[in-house]
């Protein structure tokens, strides 16, 4: 369900400073009906960092790591949006990440890269506080996190990282670069640097 917004909040964001009193708000709106409830919301962002939309995607879950990034990412993809900021609020105001939390951010920031909409950062928040994953220096972990890349894009890790390897064997033996080029698949530059 998209939130209705103002035009005040229809904000660039740089920050989890700017995003966060947009989302209090809305929290504070939802909580006269779902008090009490988990609400995770998607936040979706144009080229220059502007909101184009909040979404919530779910409501009242006791564990948010089974949203599917297909219904989260849907309205990012419907809105052309290039970046998005995951939210949600933690009812008793322990902004504190989970485990869980930190797995579900791992796996939308894979499927981020395979929708093509970069994940930014996820909020926790509560009425008086927030948590960035960013902020926290969390965000960076799981972005060089592997468990959830794609079984293909691991596929391709290890036929470059072979080919690499032939591609060293051959030079070490004195091989011409233009075979090595024909046997490896790498680009003479890429040869040229090892």
């Amino acid at each position: 369900m998209e939130v209705k917004l103002s035009k005040q909040q229809r904000v660039t964001v740089n920050g989890a400073e700017d995003i966060y009193p947009i989302m209090r708000q809305i929290l504070r709106r939802e909580n006269k009906i779902g008090q009490g409830q988990e609400h995770f919301w998607m936040v979706g962002l144009n080229q220059a960092n502007k909101i184009l939309y909040i979404e919530l995607v779910a409501l009242g879950s006791s564990n948010m790591a089974g949203i599917n990034p297909r219904e989260a990412f849907r309205m990012a993809i419907y809105k052309l949006a290039v970046r998005v900021i995951m939210v949600h609020n933690h009812p008793g105001g322990n902004v504190k990440p989970s485990y869980e939390d930190q797995d579900l951010t791992d796996h939308f920031i894979q499927a981020g890269k395979f929708f093509k909409v970069e994940v930014i950062d996820h909020l926790i928040i509560s009425e008086e506080t927030y948590h960035s994953f960013v902020d926290a220096g969390i965000f960076k972990k799981l972005q060089e996190s592997e468990k959830w890349i794609l079984p293909y894009k691991l596929k391709e890790r290890y036929r470059k990282e072979r080919a690499i390897e032939i591609a060293k064997a051959l030079k070490q033996k004195e091989i011409s670069i233009t075979i090595i080029a024909e046997t490896s698949g790498l680009s003479i530059e890429e040869i040229k640097k090892l």
